[in-house]
């Protein structure tokens, strides 16, 4: 497996994230929660397809680093982009990071991403929690 070193940098650097969101580019964070780590993966307010692939690769790099069943994570997708052609490069994301994910938690989900929800745990055998809020994803993963 290629080694990679990733400079992960605390959620709390809000000048950090801000900086990256404006860019478009998005980097994986741990975050803690009731003792407890959990990779904050943040696909919020990307809008191109492009930004939104390049997030996945990063965060993809970053969850299959890790030993196998050995993560939580809280995925934001609030304010994304989605269409089919995302839809279709998340099952195949989902997938791939199966194996290195103890539990998931995802924020942000309206209209087309709800529908497709169902479809999405049959095809990546995932079992993802839908959450209103961060704070109720976070106590989620916690109870795991």
């Amino acid at each position: 497996m290629e080694s990679t070193t990733f400079n992960l940098k605390s959620y709390s650097d809000t000048a950090v994230l801000e900086a990256e969101r404006s860019q478009g580019t998005r980097t994986p964070r741990i975050i803690s929660h009731r003792n407890i780590s959990i990779v904050y993966i943040d696909f919020s307010g990307l809008r191109k397809e492009e930004e939104i692939y390049d997030a996945m690769e990063n965060a993809q790099r970053f969850v299959r680093s890790h030993y196998s069943k050995s993560l939580y994570t809280l995925t934001n997708l609030s304010g994304m982009h989605f269409n089919t052609d995302v839809y279709t490069r998340f099952i195949e994301y989902a997938k791939g990071n199966t194996p290195y994910v103890k539990a998931s938690a995802v924020v942000g989900m309206v209209g087309l991403m709800q529908i497709f929800y169902n479809s999405f745990l049959r095809l990546t055998g995932r079992k993802v929690k839908v959450c209103t809020t961060e704070l109720e994803a976070k106590e989620y993963l916690a109870s795991i």
